[in-house]
């Protein structure tokens, strides 16, 4: 996927007019490979492409507004590779339940004089660290880490704006008329200035 630049290819029919163009189209055909998008992505040119080997892998290509300040149509589509799940479970240290009477009584055998007796500094601390991670992983259980939920960063103002936005984009798509250009880029605007706001609103509090 990407912008390949050559405008000159017609993609239902594939034919071509320039030279640069020709030489593309016979390499992506001499490739075996598919191209799945058949409308204009940036004015009434297909600039931005989608190619695969297999025709199947790609589905339900659709050509969206442009992305903030872009010229070109952002494409959304969907890969269908099948593929195991590799699901790793991550454990951390439960300390709400740690047996720290245990604990206290292991650590109150070691003779620390003569343990830590002509030592250094960093030594000392090693010798420490190590008797310290000893008894967590004797009496500190282990428990399923669980997923962090994501902040939400968008207002209900700046999603009803943005949903606006997706709106007059599709009405311009469908009447080409620059009024309707005109109203899609007010809400643009307004959409844009409205998720600023609202991630600043989020970050302060």
């Amino acid at each position: 996927m990407g912008d390949f630049n050559h405008g000159h290819i017609q993609w239902t029919s594939l034919q071509s007019t320039g030279r640069e163009d020709q030489e593309f189209l016979n390499l992506v055909q001499d490739s075996f490979l598919s191209q799945h998008v058949l409308e204009a992505t940036r004015g009434e040119n297909v600039l931005d492409i989608v190619l695969s080997s297999q025709n199947e892998f790609v589905d339900n290509v659709k050509i969206c507004e442009p992305l903030g300040c872009s010229d070109h149509n952002q494409i959304h589509f969907i890969i269908k590779v099948k593929g195991e799940r590799n699901r790793k479970i991550r454990y951390r240290n439960n300390f709400h339940k740690g047996r720290y009477k245990d604990m206290r009584e292991y650590l109150a055998k070691i003779d620390w004089n003569n343990t830590l007796k002509n030592k250094t500094a960093t030594e000392c601390w090693n010798i420490l660290k190590s008797e310290i991670d000893c008894v967590v992983d004797k009496f500190v259980p282990l428990k399923k880490q669980g997923k962090r939920s994501k902040k939400k960063h968008l207002s209900k103002e700046a999603i009803r704006k943005i949903k606006y936005k997706q709106m007059m984009w599709k009405t311009y798509r469908h009447t080409g008329s620059e009024e309707d250009y005109s109203i899609y880029k007010e809400a643009l605007n307004q959409a844009t200035a409205e998720i600023r706001n609202s991630k600043r609103s989020q970050m302060a509090s």
